[in-house]
C-alpha cells in the first residue's frame, strides 16, 4: 500500500498499521492516514476467490484431514487483506 501523502511504500503489517485507533501516522513523513476496505476491489476479488476455495482449497484440506471451512477462511482472509486501502486522515 503507498501513504496517499508521500507515495511510500507502507506495509499492512508494519509497526505505523498496527498501532491501536482509527487514525495512523506514516512512517515515513508522519502524515494522518487511514487504513479502510475498498469495497469495489472485494467485490472484483470475491468471485475468484470462492473458486479458488470450492474447487482447489477445499479438496486440499479434506485431503490433508482438516474441515473444508479453513478454505471459506482463508479464501476470506485473502480478499480482505488484498482490499484494504489507505486514505488521508481526518
Amino acid at each position: 500500500m503507498e501513504c496517499p501523502h508521500c507515495n511510500k511504500k507502507v506495509g499492512l503489517f508494519s509497526k505505523a498499521l498496527n498501532k491501536m485507533g482509527k487514525v495512523k501516522l506514516c512512517p515515513h513523513c508522519s502524515g494522518e492516514i487511514k487504513l479502510f476496505v475498498d469495497f469495489k476491489v472485494a467485490a472484483i476479488l470475491l468471485v475468484p476467490f470462492v473458486v479458488l476455495s470450492l474447487f482447489v482449497l477445499k479438496p486440499l484440506m479434506i485431503q490433508l484431514g482438516l474441515s473444508g471451512s479453513i478454505a471459506t477462511g482463508l479464501a476470506t482472509g485473502i480478499v480482505i487483506a488484498l482490499s484494504m486501502r489507505l486514505k488521508k486522515g481526518s
